[in-house]
């Protein structure tokens, strides 16, 4: 309900009379507020004419801005309030057979966006609802349209299980037949809210999965690929930022998720610091032990090398062990 100041509130002077022009004031913003209209407040006894209240609101902006926020309040209680007697008529004519979508609009009959409102708000005429559609499927479902298909239990678990290991959910409905369509999935959905929540859950799992899948699969084709260039001197970070190969942080991932992959970069790793060190160990024997200053100058491109690519991936892990 609106709340009203003191009447003390409307004070300024208009040009008639109204002893209690502040009291009727605050009665008419209050009516309104609750979904009269000015029109049929103005029309009963003891009230001020339609003219009168126009003069108040041109003359006064404080009832002015009060009676255009009553109003709103009004247009929202008069679209959106909850009447019984409404209700109960809406739901006789739902039982005998008239489809909703046919009263929704009608004189007497809620609007579309009232009865969605209901239906959030109002729980027993969501309840109402239910039985009578629950009453409706179970007729229609003993006629054998796949569209009203009861709810089963086998089946749903069926649905979750093939979610959860990946599948999309219309991949799965559409390769058994057996399975409901997805009108009638929705519809469980609506009338079993636990395994709704359930099949929420087994569709992000199924993301999951099916992203490892396709992430394997590329790993698998680039596992020879990458092992080759870190032999040849590249490192997961400088191979993260070529642009026909994944990120490093994906090829960490790889590393620490796959251990077929880090048995490839581990080996690959091996392989390179065993060419450096041989090259190192060529360039001393080739110069000999009195030419220590051209052995050095010749090698550092190699210790550079080495040092660079020595934290290779997994160095923080063995470290700790």
């Amino acid at each position: 309900m609106f709340s009203y100041p003191s009447e003390l509130r409307y004070s300024l002077p208009m040009p008639f009379a109204y002893p209690n022009r502040s009291v009727l004031k605050a009665a008419v913003v209050a009516r309104v507020a609750g979904g009269e209209t000015v029109a049929a407040i103005c029309a009963g006894p003891d009230m001020p004419s339609a003219d009168t209240v126009r003069g108040w609101r041109r003359g006064d902006p404080l009832f002015a801005a009060d009676l255009a926020a009553a109003r709103r309040r009004g247009d929202w209680a008069r679209r959106f309030a909850f009447d019984e007697a409404v209700a109960a008529a809406f739901l006789a004519r739902a039982a005998a057979g008239e489809p909703v979508r046919s009263l929704l609009g009608r004189e007497g009959m809620p609007s579309q966006a009232t009865y969605r409102h209901w239906r959030r708000t109002q729980g027993e005429f969501q309840a109402a609802l239910w039985r009578l559609r629950e009453g409706r499927y179970s007729r229609r479902s003993s006629t054998g349209h796949g569209r009203w298909r009861a709810w089963d239990e086998a089946v749903a678990d069926r649905v979750l299980l093939a979610v959860m290991r990946g599948a999309g959910l219309r991949r799965v409905l559409a390769s058994d037949a057996s399975l409901p369509c997805l009108a009638v999935l929705d519809r469980w959905r609506r009338e079993q809210p636990e395994w709704s929540r359930a099949l929420r859950v087994a569709m992000a799992v199924g993301r999951r999965a099916a992203a490892a899948a396709r992430g394997r699969a590329r790993m698998e084709a680039l596992c020879e690929t990458i092992g080759e260039r870190i032999v040849a001197g590249a490192s997961l970070r400088s191979l993260g930022a070529e642009a026909d190969m994944p990120s490093a942080r994906t090829l960490y991932g790889w590393y620490r998720r796959w251990p077929d992959f880090a048995r490839e970069v581990t080996l690959a790793c091996d392989v390179r610091a065993e060419w450096l060190t041989d090259q190192m160990i060529e360039i001393w024997e080739r110069n000999g032990p009195f030419a220590l200053a051209a052995t050095k100058r010749e090698a550092a491109p190699l210790q550079r090398a080495v040092n660079r690519l020595a934290r290779r991936p997994g160095w923080r892990t063995a470290r700790r062990g």
